[in-house]
C-alpha cells in the first residue's frame, strides 16, 4: 500500500519537475521566439504592465512615446501623420503595425532581456521597456512631408555609405493620435489607402530602370562611345519601341542616350547584349531577393510569372530594359540602387534602427555598417555617375540640379496601364564626387518624373546638404 502511494507521489513530483521545466522553457529560453512572432497578441496584452519604451529620431526628438491622460496610460505621437504609416501605431484593440510592431520586442523589454526583465517577465512583474532610436531625421523628414503632401507616392533618402535610413514618406497617410476613435474614419479613405505605405508598395519603374540595364552593357563588351541615331522609334522584333512623345534625338552615345532618356536606345542595346547579361545585372542589384530591413518590403520583380525568370522573350527584354513590360520595383528598393551607385557599386544593407537603450539609458544594441550586394564595379558605377550627372547638367534630370553641387541624376515616367497619366520617377545623389545622400521620389499619375518628382528630391538633398559642418547626416 505505502509502496505504491510513494510511486504515485514520486509520479506526481516528477510530472511537476517537467512541467516546471517546460514553463521555463517557454517563458524564458523561448520566449524572445515567441513574442517577435507578430501574431502573438501577448505584446499587445503586455502593455498592462510594462511601460512601452518610446521612439525617438537620431537626432533625439520624440516620434513615440507613452503619456498618463486622467490616470490612463495613452500612446502619443507628437508628429501627427508625418512618419505614418511607416511608424505604425501600437493599440490594445488592433494590434500594432510598422516600426511599433517590428520593434515591439525591443520597446517591451523582452528581447535580450537582462537577469531582473527576465524575471520580471516570468512572474509578470511591472516594468520600464527600451527606448528605440532611429535613423530618421525629422529634418529631412519634414522636407519630404510638406513636399509630398497633397500628392499620392512616396520618398525615401539613405546615407550611401552606412544604409541609415534618413526619411521615409508616403503619401496619403493616417494621424495615429487617438486611433481607436478615429479608425472608422481612417478606413473609409479607401481609394487614398492610408494604411499602405508606399515605400514598399511595387509600381513600373520606367525610365530609372536604364541605370539597371546599363550594367548589361557593359557586360556584354558594347562600346558605348559608339553612336546611335534616334529617330523617334525603334522597330524590335516587329514591336515598336516609341521614344517619349515621339521625339527624335538624333545621333547619341550612351552618356547622352542616359541623359535624355532613350527608350530606343536602351532597347535596342539591351537586346544586343542579352536576356543571360539583363538579368545578370537586376540580379545583382536586388531584384527577386528579400531586402534586409526591419520591416517587410516587397520584393522587386522581371515578370509576373517569375520574379527573376531565367530567360525572357526577345520583346519582353525590350520593354524591361527602359522599366516597362511586367518589370516591378518600389521605391524603397530604387533608393537602394542609387545609393549603390554612389557608393561605388555597393549596396550597404539598409536600416532603420540606429540602436536600443535600457531604462539606465545604456546602449544594449547598435547597428553596425555592412554590404549586402555588390551590384557593380567601381568602373561601372563611375560611368552610370557620369551619365547621370549630365542627365542633370544637360538631360531630362535637370530639375532637381542644385547651385554649386554636383548632383546625379535620373528620370522615369511609367506607364501604369489604362489611361491615367504616367507615375513620375527621379532618383539622385549628391554631391556626385562624394556622395552624402542618395533618394527616390515617385508620386502616382505625376506625369513627367522632372516635373513631378524632381523638385521633391532637390528639397530632400538641398536640406541635407545645409547641414551644418560635424553635424553629418
Amino acid at each position: 500500500m505505502m509502496r505504491g502511494v510513494r510511486r504515485v507521489a514520486l509520479g506526481m513530483a516528477f510530472s511537476f519537475f517537467m512541467l516546471s521545466l517546460g514553463l521555463v522553457y517557454w517563458q524564458v529560453v523561448q520566449a524572445d521566439t515567441l513574442l517577435e512572432n507578430p501574431a502573438n497578441r501577448r505584446l499587445i496584452l503586455m502593455e498592462n504592465r510594462v511601460n512601452r519604451g518610446g521612439i525617438f529620431d537620431r537626432n533625439g526628438e520624440i516620434l513615440a512615446q507613452n503619456q498618463t491622460s486622467n490616470g490612463k496610460k495613452v500612446r502619443v505621437y507628437p508628429k501627427g501623420e508625418m512618419y505614418e504609416p511607416l511608424l505604425g501605431y501600437s493599440s490594445v484593440k488592433y494590434g500594432s503595425s510598422g516600426l511599433e510592431g517590428s520593434t515591439a520586442d525591443w520597446l517591451l523589454g523582452v528581447r535580450n532581456a537582462t537577469p531582473t526583465q527576465t524575471v520580471q517577465q516570468l512572474f509578470a512583474l511591472p516594468r520600464q521597456g527600451n527606448d528605440v532610436v532611429l535613423t530618421l531625421d525629422s529634418r529631412l523628414q519634414t522636407i519630404a512631408y510638406n513636399a509630398l503632401k497633397g500628392k499620392m507616392g512616396a520618398a525615401v533618402a539613405i546615407d550611401p555609405q552606412t544604409g541609415k535610413v534618413l526619411a521615409m514618406v508616403s503619401q496619403p497617410s493616417f494621424d495615429p493620435t487617438s486611433l481607436e476613435e478615429n479608425w472608422a474614419n481612417i478606413n473609409s479613405r479607401v481609394q487614398e489607402r492610408p494604411f499602405e505605405n508606399r515605400a514598399f508598395s511595387l509600381y513600373p519603374p520606367g525610365s530609372v530602370m536604364k541605370v539597371v540595364t546599363s550594367a548589361a552593357l557593359f557586360r556584354s563588351g558594347i562600346n558605348t562611345t559608339d553612336l546611335y541615331e534616334s529617330t523617334g522609334s525603334a522597330i524590335i522584333n516587329g514591336q515598336t519601341i516609341n521614344e517619349q512623345n515621339g521625339k527624335a534625338f538624333g545621333w547619341v552615345n550612351y552618356n547622352m542616350a542616359l541623359a535624355n532618356s532613350s527608350n530606343a536606345y536602351f532597347a535596342t542595346f539591351g537586346v544586343q547584349a542579352g536576356d543571360k547579361n539583363f538579368l545578370s545585372a537586376v540580379k545583382g542589384f536586388g531584384f527577386g531577393q528579400k531586402i534586409p530591413l526591419e520591416l517587410d518590403v516587397r520584393m522587386s520583380s522581371i515578370t509576373k510569372a517569375d520574379k527573376l525568370p531565367a530567360k525572357l522573350t526577345t520583346n519582353l527584354l525590350a520593354a524591361s530594359t527602359f522599366g516597362q513590360g511586367e518589370v516591378l520595383v518600389t521605391p524603397f528598393h530604387m533608393a537602394l540602387i542609387a545609393a549603390g551607385i554612389a557608393n561605388h557599386g555597393v549596396i550597404m544593407t539598409p536600416h532603420l534602427v540606429e540602436r536600443v537603450l535600457d531604462p539606465t539609458q545604456t546602449v544594449i544594441f547598435q547597428t553596425k555598417p555592412q554590404p549586402w550586394l555588390t551590384a557593380l564595379s567601381k568602373e561601372e558605377a563611375d560611368k552610370i555617375t557620369s551619365a547621370m550627372v549630365t542627365a542633370v547638367t544637360d538631360g531630362t534630370a535637370a530639375p532637381g540640379a542644385l547651385p554649386n553641387v554636383q548632383v546625379a541624376g535620373k528620370t522615369g515616367s511609367a506607364e501604369p496601364g489604362g489611361d491615367v497619366p504616367t507615375h513620375g520617377w527621379y532618383i539622385a545623389f549628391a554631391p556626385a564626387e562624394a556622395p552624402r545622400i542618395a533618394v527616390a521620389v515617385m508620386v502616382e499619375n505625376g506625369g513627367t518624373g522632372g516635373g513631378a518628382a524632381a523638385p521633391i528630391a532637390r528639397q530632400i538633398m538641398q536640406e541635407a546638404l545645409n547641414q551644418k559642418v560635424g553635424d553629418k547626416l
